[in-house]
């Protein structure tokens, strides 16, 4: 009895150890699914599904945010001229009218009744489905559109670099649910939706590092100027536009591309800078200011700050910007994959990988430009580009995502190089779940419906934001004008992509 009882204890043993041994397998295998990119078969499919439910859940939560379109337009810049200007657009597509004039210029800064003379005004394709939707509606709509379009370009960078779903989902919530872009976007700056484009961005200045590139990249880089402008998102046109030439004046081999690319981004953008240039000078460019300090810039990554008026206004001489001009909360978790991984990029380089250290200057100078008023000489030089950024915190925004992006390809270069043990795997995977869930915390805080906890009430009437064009040669003229020079402009190149294409030796 005592011998049929061994045996059968040992088939026990034997037992559990084949089943402790299929689930480490088990284990091995969703780890290596969550952290190495799969080229063929079931794992290719199941790592596509995470990123297509990733994708589908961060569009629920832009729209949970934007509280599902029911936005009350009477707190901040809602009331202040985004909700007229909105209200504007659907009146022009309603009425088929061009959106020329509006009926007073308090909409537009007060400087003009010219809509299109203001540069952060939005004029993109999808306005026209006003027609079909609430002013409500359409922000989340358009919000949830150019989310898309910043996952595509992010998707693109993911196989460009072949990152696996960890690196590239830590890579994408923190770009997408950073402090600042939600922010802003909250209170009612609709025009800076156009940050979601910005990978495509950083995508071509990859591009540009990493080999030669041709009229083909001009193209592409000069329609996505084009397009970021139309969204109103002028001052991320201003700032990439910097940014490419720092890029240019600190690396001599890519002075030539970032100026070609610069020039011609510009004569694309002709339609939208051509009318802005008729009231430029009435404009109130008088420099803010930038982050109070250093530390202060990497406390707003870490410092998560409730919605109401005591913690988003300041009481401070040195700084008049309320909080969401430096909210930038990535969370702790966030903060050093951002500081490890991205460094990791710069410092370490192994055989046959390209070298990002181009990149570091002009990064660096957006930072520098971001702080205190470091920025206030160059200001005040009245530089036409870079004149126009009268709040320094904004440079920052690009900062971010360069380096957001440059992190998750040095998390997937340590994952691929490093070979890191199953517990350091699972540690890495407890940290993107603390990562997502501290800013998810601030996500809950910084949404539209608690608008009313930061701001005072005002009495706006939507119904006075119609279309009042009247005859203004000079404006018809600048725009003739400017959609003409941005036609011809893509035209040529579009011409010249051909003839690259085609085997032309195709020069400037």
């Amino acid at each position: 009895m005592n011998k049929v009882r061994a045996v059968h204890s040992l088939i026990d043993r034997q037992r559990w150890q084949k089943m402790g041994a299929s689930v480490d397998r088990a284990a091995d295998s969703l780890l290596d699914l969550l952290f190495y990119r799969a080229k063929t078969g079931i794992s290719l499919w199941l790592q596509s599904a995470w990123l297509f439910g990733f994708l589908v859940i961060g569009a629920i939560l832009w729209a949970y945010i934007l509280n599902w379109g029911q936005i009350n337009f009477m707190y901040h810049d809602w009331a202040e001229g985004i909700g007229h200007r909105v209200a504007f657009l659907q009146n022009a597509v309603l009425t088929d009218q061009l959106p020329l004039h509006m009926p007073d210029p308090s909409a537009l800064r007060n400087v003009t009744d010219r809509y299109i003379s203001v540069p952060d005004t939005i004029m993109s394709p999808q306005v026209l489905l006003l027609s079909y939707m609430t002013l409500g509606n359409f922000v989340v709509f358009n919000t949830v559109f150019l989310y898309i379009m910043g996952f595509l370009g992010m998707w693109q960078i993911s196989r460009r670099y072949s990152l696996s779903p960890i690196p590239f989902t830590a890579m994408f919530f923190i770009f997408a649910f950073n402090g600042r872009i939600t922010d802003l976007i909250v209170v009612g700056d609709i025009h800076w939706a156009g940050y979601f484009l910005m990978p495509w961005f950083v995508y071509f200045m990859l591009q540009a590092i990493e080999g030669p590139v041709g009229w083909a990249w001009t193209f592409k880089l000069s329609l996505f100027f084009l397009i970021l402008y139309l969204q109103g998102s002028f001052h991320l046109f201003t700032i990439s536009l910097t940014f490419m030439m720092l890029t240019g004046l600190f690396n001599f081999r890519l002075f030539l591309p970032m100026l070609r690319g610069g020039t011609f981004a510009i004569f694309a953008s002709m339609v939208r800078i051509l009318p802005a240039a008729l009231v430029s000078g009435k404009f109130d460019v008088a420099f803010l200011s930038g982050f109070d300090t250093f530390a202060q810039l990497v406390s707003s990554m870490m410092n998560l700050k409730l919605a109401v008026r005591d913690q988003v206004f300041r009481n401070t001489p040195l700084n008049p910007l309320g909080w969401w001009e430096m909210d930038h909360y990535i969370g702790l978790l966030g903060f050093i994959f951002l500081l490890v991984f991205c460094l990791s990029v710069w410092v370490r380089r192994r055989e046959g990988q390209f070298d990002y250290r181009e990149l570091i200057i002009p990064v660096m100078a957006m930072v520098l430009f971001s702080v205190g008023r470091i920025f206030k000489p160059i200001s005040m030089l009245e530089i036409p580009i870079l004149s126009s950024q009268r709040v320094s915190t904004r440079f920052f925004v690009l900062a971010l995502v360069v380096m957001v992006i440059l992190a998750g390809i040095g998390m997937q270069r340590y994952l691929n190089h490093g070979r890191p043990i199953k517990q350091v795997r699972i540690a890495f995977l407890a940290g993107f779940l603390i990562l997502v869930n501290d800013i998810w915390q601030h996500e809950k805080l910084w949404r539209v419906a608690h608008l009313s906890d930061m701001f005072p009430a005002r009495d706006v009437d939507l119904g006075l934001a119609y279309v009042a064009n009247h005859p203004d040669p000079p404006y018809v003229t600048a725009l003739a004008a400017g959609l003409a020079i941005s036609t011809l402009t893509l035209l040529f190149l579009g011409w010249m992509t051909y003839r690259e294409r085609s085997g032309h030796r195709a020069e400037l």
